[in-house]
């Protein structure tokens, strides 16, 4: 029975090789709002599905070496695959499965469940802004694909500032949440792992500067467009500080 809770929690919570039907899931919905809420949401089921095993919320001690290999794993081929993304969405959904298998190193070192969502929360939130940004440009564009107009600073930029603060946040920028969660995860690992993570943050952050590069600098080519209003800006940068602030009282709340 316990079983049945892992697998879909694997699901929700993506861990290779489920990750490839949670992909799917995203991927069907229309890019913008519809796929941002879905990332938020799916996540935190995954997690109470965890809390709800008929075992209980911890991870059975024979198990956990099998989970946190499994884990390691799927965070390094989700950061290598988004190095060869060339679609923003694709690209934040690679970025976002490779940082929610620190969730899963988490439950593997007996982390508690508030713990646990405020960790897919670091991720998803930044996720998700930058999935609502994917849905503006296919809409105002035409299309999110790197190298395709480039230059979107130019002609959109509260847009860009936006969607920078979002891929920093998502790579683990310090000062940004998933920074906070991502060495939560990591003190409560043994030692021996740590070395198989470290790689990620310079995957991430390279798989960030291949965007950057592509998508919002050099000449802009295409017809005029609207930038994003400045409320839709306000609102985004709300939700960073709203997330920074819970990452940090509520995380510091449970360090050890």
């Amino acid at each position: 029975m316990d079983l049945a809770f892992w697998i879909l929690a694997a699901l929700f919570v993506p861990l290779f090789p489920l990750s490839w039907l949670f992909n799917r899931l995203v991927a069907s919905l229309p890019a913008g709002i519809a796929q941002g809420l879905v990332v938020l949401v799916l996540p935190q089921v995954g997690i109470e599905l965890l809390r709800l095993a008929p075992q209980g919320r911890l991870c059975p001690v024979g198990l956990r070496p099998w989970v946190m290999a499994l884990a390691t794993a799927s965070a390094l081929l989700y950061a290598v695959r988004a190095l060869s993304a060339r679609e923003l969405g694709i690209w934040t959904r690679f970025v976002l499965c490779s940082g929610l298998a620190t969730v899963w190193l988490a439950w593997a070192a007996g982390e508690p469940t508030p713990v646990l969502r405020l960790m897919a929360l670091g991720w998803a939130l930044p996720a998700s802004v930058a999935l609502y940004l994917t849905g503006v440009l296919v809409g105002r564009v035409g299309g999110a694909y790197m190298g395709l107009h480039g230059g979107l600073v130019a002609v959109m930029p509260r847009m860009t500032a936006s969607l920078v603060f979002a891929v920093l946040a998502l790579t683990v920028t310090p000062v940004f949440p998933a920074f906070f969660m991502l060495w939560r995860g990591l003190g409560s690992i043994p030692v021996a792992w740590i070395p198989f993570w470290l790689p990620l943050i310079f995957l991430w952050g390279w798989a960030a500067g291949r965007l950057f590069q592509d998508l919002l600098f050099g000449d802009y080519r295409g017809e005029p467009v609207a930038d994003i209003g400045g409320m839709s800006v306000a609102l985004i940068g709300f939700v960073f500080l709203a997330s920074l602030v819970v990452s940090l009282v509520g995380g510091g709340a449970s360090w050890h």
